[in-house]
């Protein structure tokens, strides 16, 4: 991934407002994770987004600027444990420039990069729980307890709710505090997926729009898994059924995690369905809202991009294959 030729690159100007945004990205999650903690997941589109933009050498350079900056301000107001655990979107946002560049398909990149931070994650929460001598996944499973338990009581003390009410309030919560410990694992997972997708989308995105000569990757409508992944649903299902507590609990694990991962491709057959009967956008929006804000959403959206494996709702593109319409 070279650098692009001087009458294409941006402004110095540009440059350093990208150094700006960047370490605000980097340093207001750390400052106000409740509030502004969402930030921090934007950093690897916007690091793709550089390296595209202004090329290798300059991106790389805008990057370490802006990390600088953002660890000095960390290190001023004692923040440092969440700036460095901000730092690890930072190799995920250089896989997806690289890889983009490379024309790598999408949904490869995404489970490269999936694998990544999650291995950076881990490695990050290990490393803190051995300095501060505490088991921070064990801390999460205590919270969530306590969390549940607190709802449970808020809602037994509402004397607006029927008795009837609060019993099947307190046994849904007590399902949930029993069954919730064994799904964090596919929990956590599952927010990994979500983070690298939304970045693969926002990354495609902003590429197709304000550089298309340079955009490799075809539009999301085209987006599909390799058709291995689904021997993985496969034995997740057999697990599930199996009279062996741990294996089931694999398996749902398991299942969860590929349902995550065939919800976006489910997505991605939706808009080409869309694309294919001409919905209206706004039609599209209205359904996406839908089909995004409902329970039930999930489940029929990974439904669909697991069934798509055999029906064939949309066209197949190679690795290979790069398309010029980025169009949803």
């Amino acid at each position: 991934m070279g650098d692009w030729p001087d009458s294409t690159k941006a402004s110095r100007a540009s440059e350093w407002s990208g150094v700006a945004v960047l370490a605000l990205l980097m340093t207001l999650p750390s400052l106000l994770p409740g509030q502004l903690g969402w930030l921090q997941g934007l950093v690897p589109m916007t690091l793709c987004y550089y390296l595209i933009g202004f090329g290798e050498r300059r991106g790389r350079g805008l990057v370490v600027m802006a990390t600088l900056l953002a660890g000095l301000t960390a290190a001023a107001v004692g923040t440092l444990p969440a700036f460095v655990f901000t730092c690890t979107m930072l190799p995920v946002g250089i896989l997806l420039g690289r890889e983009y560049q490379r024309g790598t398909s999408p949904p490869r990149t995404g489970l490269t990069a999936v694998l990544l931070l999650v291995l950076l994650w881990t490695g990050f929460w290990a490393a803190y729980g051995a300095l501060t001598r505490t088991n921070p996944y064990q801390e999460m499973l205590t919270a969530l307890d306590k969390s549940l338990a607190a709802t449970s009581s808020f809602y037994q003390q509402d004397s607006g709710l029927s008795l009837d009410t609060k019993a099947e309030i307190e046994s849904t919560i007590r399902i949930l505090r029993d069954g919730i410990q064994q799904v964090v694992p596919a929990l956590l997972l599952m927010t990994a997926v979500a983070t690298v997708w939304v970045n693969l989308l926002l990354s495609h995105w902003l590429v197709s729009r304000f550089y298309p000569d340079r955009s490799s990757w075809p539009p999301f409508r085209d987006w599909r898994l390799p058709e291995q992944l689904v021997w993985a649903v496969i034995a997740a299902g057999a697990a599930l059924l199996l009279p062996v507590p741990r294996l089931a609990t694999l398996g749902l694990n398991l299942l969860l995690i590929c349902g995550a991962l065939y919800f976006w491709q489910g997505l991605a057959v939706l808009a080409k369905l869309f694309t294919k009967w001409s919905v209206p956008r706004p039609m599209r929006a209205f359904l996406y809202a839908i089909a995004l804000l409902q329970g039930a959403g999930f489940v029929a959206l990974a439904a669909l991009g697991v069934a798509d494996i055999w029906v064939g709702f949309g066209s197949r593109h190679s690795d290979d294959d790069p398309s010029t319409d980025h169009q949803m």
